[in-house]
């Protein structure tokens, strides 16, 4: 038996023990451990609604401009790169074994990153109406790291891509969005300015190697001759969609950043719908109905997803970094598991990706730190299994090189190659191998040559070359002393953050009535007072307007 819990009801001072297949006894103490989901914990944002009635009329807006091919070529969006039936990243299981990146619209051009997810990366608490999640990116000694049993750090944090640079500062650095409409505006919208909106913003639509429009006017004359966009736009902020002057143009194309965050903040594409969303909010429950506290072992998990929730939070140790709001026992709702800090795990080189540039240099391009080369933000671990069918590829890290969840917590276990290899020759057992690394363990070693793939390393039992290597996150990576039994199991844990539903694409567009309820969003702060009047300039009639489909690549 891999495990067995001794006490599932944690009570104060009351140990979860396991018996590991070392039969090594690993205990867990919780003192005065009490929390209440009425207290303590942020509302569930909701699930996933293809009904444009329960958004908002930017949020419809926002995901129809996600979802409409707005590219040179007509057939390419957002949704191309960042599909939702894969957690809102690739979505080509060919691509993800090969190239990693996206062909762009022109049909050649390929870019050299992953496309990183774009769930969870911010949200809106339908608790509160306030933004939850990243936070403008920082170089300046405000975000701290702990590093387990090591010194506290300063690490830049925050800003969204792989490396930062849509910081949260840039959208207002050149055009106020909100100048010539009613101040109102600014109250509803002002929250969603910030990293989404300054990537956004940074744009795809205009990036050679994505959807490749030669300018923001090509995007703003492509969304004016849809059939939903002058409406929308209409809709939302107030005046009518104008791409006649440079400045209209601008103004506009920095609506569209600031939409398109704000569906991407909803709770449509944020659901928080996983088995272990519904597993913890069943221990929540049940909690507050006894007057306990939350059990570590849930209920509805098997075995060893509960074993692999215990090792996520201990021995592995994956929670130094997937984690967020302080959660140390993965009780909150509303976790997004990433501390958005940047490291350098050690990834090799990806020579599939076309023309074999140089490694990506991470965060060190937005702050001139040698000491952050190579450093990339910490993705979300929620959806890492997430695929449309059985047997799909997906590809796992900044730079694509791992196409399995199982090889990246085998490589994140075992992948420090720099032990006594001597030693490790004259170790009498298993446990004396483990107690010198656990690389010894495996009978793992350094790869021979440069391009080797991550199937060759697998069959070869050895690690390439990091990417950059002077500056690794070892407390973090390398040497876990997990078993292939615990490496298991924390894939299987790491398996209950897939979102149960998908997000549907735009139906059919129905040309309707203007409706000032559809301004604020139904549980938001605004909701708490009297609902604002907005002005919204000459509304545009519905028998004047046609349906338009949006197509999903």
């Amino acid at each position: 038996m891999l495990y067995k819990i001794r006490n599932t009801k944690l009570k104060n001072n009351n140990e979860l023990k396991f018996n590991t297949t070392k039969g090594v006894i690993i205990g867990l103490s919780l003192f005065s451990f009490n929390a209440y989901a009425n207290d303590a914990f942020p509302s569930f944002p909701g699930f996933p609604t293809s009904n444009p009635e329960d958004m908002t009329y930017i949020e419809e807006f926002g995901k129809r401009l996600f979802f409409t091919e707005i590219s040179i070529n007509r057939n390419q969006s957002c949704a191309s790169c960042h599909t939702s039936d894969t957690g809102g990243t690739g979505g080509d299981s060919e691509v993800n074994l090969g190239q990693v990146a996206v062909t762009g619209s022109d049909g050649f051009s390929v870019g050299t990153l992953k496309p990183p997810t774009n769930k969870y990366v911010q949200f809106l608490d339908y608790k509160d109406g306030k933004i939850r999640g990243l936070e403008n990116f920082d170089n300046e000694g405000r975000c701290f790291f702990q590093i387990p049993n090591g010194p506290r750090i300063i690490l830049p944090c925050g800003g969204a891509f792989w490396n930062g640079r849509a910081t949260g500062f840039e959208l207002e650095k050149h055009v106020d969005v909100f100048e010539g409409i009613d101040h109102k505006y600014h109250s509803m919208y002002s929250k969603y300015l910030g990293p989404m909106t300054d990537q956004a913003h940074a744009s795809p639509f205009i990036n050679p190697v994505e959807q490749a429009l030669p300018n923001m006017y090509e995007v703003c004359k492509q969304v004016k001759k849809s059939l939903w966009g002058p409406q929308l736009y209409q809709y939302s902020w107030g005046k009518k969609l104008r791409c006649s002057s440079d400045k209209d143009v601008k103004q506009a194309f920095g609506r569209f950043a600031v939409s398109l965050a704000a569906w991407q903040m909803s709770k449509d594409n944020n659901p928080f719908h996983t088995k272990r969303d519904h597993a913890l909010a069943k221990e929540i429950k049940k909690a507050e109905e006894n007057n306990e506290p939350i059990s570590l072992a849930f209920e509805d998990f098997s075995p060893q997803e509960n074993f692999g929730r215990f090792m996520f939070y201990t021995k592995a140790a994956c929670n130094a970094c997937h984690v967020s709001d302080g959660d140390t026992f993965g009780v909150t709702p509303g976790q997004r598991y990433t501390n958005d800090r940047y490291f350098n795990i050690g990834v090799p080189r990806n020579h599939e990706i076309p023309e074999n540039p140089e490694p990506n240099e991470g965060v060190f391009a937005m702050t001139g730190n040698f000491n952050h080369m190579g450093q990339h933000k910490v993705p979300t671990v929620r959806n890492v299994d997430k695929r449309p069918y059985e047997g799909f590829a997906k590809a796992y890290t900044h730079n694509g090189w791992f196409k399995t969840l199982e090889q990246l917590v085998h490589f994140y276990n075992s992948s420090n190659v720099d032990y006594d290899h001597e030693a490790c020759d004259n170790a009498v057992d298993d446990d004396a191998k483990m107690a010198i690394s656990t690389a010894c363990f495996f009978g793992k070693t350094r790869c021979t040559g440069s391009d080797v793939s991550v199937e060759e390393a697998m069959d070869q039992n050895c690690w390439p070359e990091p990417e950059f290597d002077h500056n690794i996150a070892t407390f973090a990576v390398g040497d876990l002393k997990l078993t292939e039994l615990e490496e298991l199991a924390v894939v299987a844990y790491l398996k209950t953050l897939t979102d149960l539903s998908d997000v549907k694409a735009p139906s059919q567009y129905m040309a309707e009535m203007y409706n000032e309820g559809r301004l604020v969003n139904k549980y938001g702060e605004e909701q708490q007072h009297e609902e604002p009047s907005h002005s919204v300039e000459q509304p545009v009639d519905p028998r004047h307007s046609r349906p338009s489909f949006s197509r999903r690549r």
